[in-house]
């Protein structure tokens, strides 16, 4: 069976919460928040380029608007005297004509986020380094810090190859169909010196088991 939904999005309501918190008024004020949410995000991966970001949870309302952001790279975002972080919100405050909020969180096992162990791979990719080898230290790590299982997909030419192929790595039982399952996923591209290679990452951290109420007699 392929599997062509995302395993975050699928979870969305259940055991995953929406990485965007909207309170508009009436459908047009939501979708200009919904527009404003992309270029937001946008803007961020353009001044912060694989910083170690994991997430970023934005809340808005008609009259605030928090940004948090996740990282595990908390100097590269903040600088030591914190000035980074503020020049940064004064220009989104230009940007989008609104005073907005700023939080940095520090992320404390990065290995158990599949969007920092991409940026690791990717950047170990475009350094022209063994895939093989980068994607067994990634499983070794993610798998030390106790989680179910991991998996790695590569789709691109690899070393060179002239024709493109998929490579798959796996660690422990995948169980993607399994909704109590917390999976982290991430999907994108690193570009390499031969052509673009696609890199899937998959973690499963533990299984939530939600309470439910007993019916009444």
């Amino acid at each position: 069976m392929w599997q062509k939904v995302n395993p975050v999005w699928f979870r969305v309501g259940i055991t995953k919460s929406w990485a965007s918190e909207r309170y508009a008024k009436d459908k047009s004020q939501s979708s200009a928040f919904f527009l404003d949410d992309i270029k937001m995000r946008n803007f961020i991966e353009k001044t912060f380029p694989r910083s170690g970001i994991s997430k970023i949870v934005v809340r808005r309302t008609a009259t605030e608007w928090e940004i948090i952001i996740f990282t595990s790279k908390i100097w590269v975002v903040m600088w030591k005297d914190g000035s980074k972080i503020l020049e940064f919100q004064n220009s989104l405050n230009k940007k989008f004509w609104t005073d907005l909020k700023i939080v940095v969180k520090d992320i404390k096992t990065p290995e158990l986020s599949a969007k920092i162990m991409w940026e690791f791979l990717a950047t170990q990719l475009e350094a022209r380094m063994p895939y093989r080898k980068i994607a067994k230290n990634v499983l070794s790590k993610v798998m030390e810090k106790w989680a179910l299982w991991v998996k790695i997909q590569f789709w691109g030419r690899l070393w060179g190859n002239d024709m493109t192929q998929i490579v798959k790595f796996m660690d422990g039982r995948v169980s993607l169909q399994t909704i109590r399952s917390d999976i982290d996923y991430c999907y994108t591209t690193a570009l390499t010196k031969y052509w673009i290679v696609w890199v899937k990452v998959w973690i499963s951290k533990w299984d939530i088991f939600v309470k439910t109420r007993s019916p009444k007699k």
